[in-house]
């Protein structure tokens, strides 16, 4: 599966699931532009798609804000002048059930995991539009598949992000822009190392509960989910557009 010559931005892209897209859209032949909140972080991510020969830069963001959307499009564009993948990646979760949730809580996941994807991909596809055709990439979750206790706000905003890529998919089909979604399941993060210390486990506790719930009884790795990630970006998923990807070790099968 190759990107050669393809520009992409990547939301979220100093860490997890996001790293590992970026560096290995590096490796297959594309420019590319990640977001984060960490200025040091994104320098190490941008020196490291570098080394894979890669053009990279990094875009500093909070997408809690949905005013830095529009300019993260803006701003890939002006550096590249095209833009042909968007990987909304980004995202937020609090381990909180219904009656435990903050009002803080969840309007901070509605805007990072729902609002920015929307805004990002409306952006990319007016872009993509005038340009012939792009791709769109949106990282969901099992968990939008299928409920969980004590998340809720996340599972709704992973449902959303589903519905949207099914819509959007529909609207930009005749406009050669495919939108398609990957449904990751546990994998091992920051972000699931931090849940895991919500519910009030040991990292090695938390860890070790979670790989038994999983079919195959193994937590999977960024690496893996950047490989589904690259099939729905690449020209080999050509004919795929409105797909829900699971990649959860046959969590939602089960």
């Amino acid at each position: 599966m190759s990107l050669h010559g393809k520009i992409a931005l990547i939301t979220g892209g100093t860490s997890g699931i996001g790293k590992a897209t970026a560096l290995l859209f590096a490796e297959r032949g594309a420019a590319v532009a990640v977001t984060g909140r960490s200025a040091a972080r994104g320098a190490e991510v941008v020196s490291a798609c570098e080394d894979r020969g890669a053009e990279a830069i990094f875009l500093a963001a909070d997408l809690g804000d949905p005013s830095v959307c529009k300019p993260l499009i803006e701003d890939t564009l002006a550096r590249f002048e095209r833009l042909d993948v968007l990987v909304n990646n980004a995202g937020v979760t609090h381990a909180a059930g219904t009656l435990e949730t903050t009002d803080e809580q969840y309007f901070e996941q509605l805007a990072v995991n729902v609002t920015a994807p929307f805004l990002l991909s409306r952006e990319a596809a007016r872009a993509m539009k005038t340009q012939g055709g792009g791709a769109i990439v949106n990282v969901a979750s099992d968990l939008g598949l299928r409920g969980e206790k004590g998340i809720t706000a996340y599972c709704a905003t992973k449902g959303a992000v589903i519905q949207l890529t099914r819509a959007m998919a529909i609207d930009q089909a005749e406009d050669g822009i495919r939108v398609n979604a990957v449904c990751p399941g546990e994998i091992h993060t920051e972000m699931l190392e931090r849940a895991v210390r919500d519910r009030g486990h040991s990292i090695a506790d938390g860890l070790a509960m979670l790989e038994d719930r999983v079919p195959i009884k193994r937590i999977g790795t960024p690496e893996e989910i950047a490989r589904a990630i690259l099939f729905l970006a690449s020209d080999d998923s050509s004919f795929c557009t409105g797909a829900i990807l699971s990649a959860d070790g046959g969590s939602v099968a089960r």
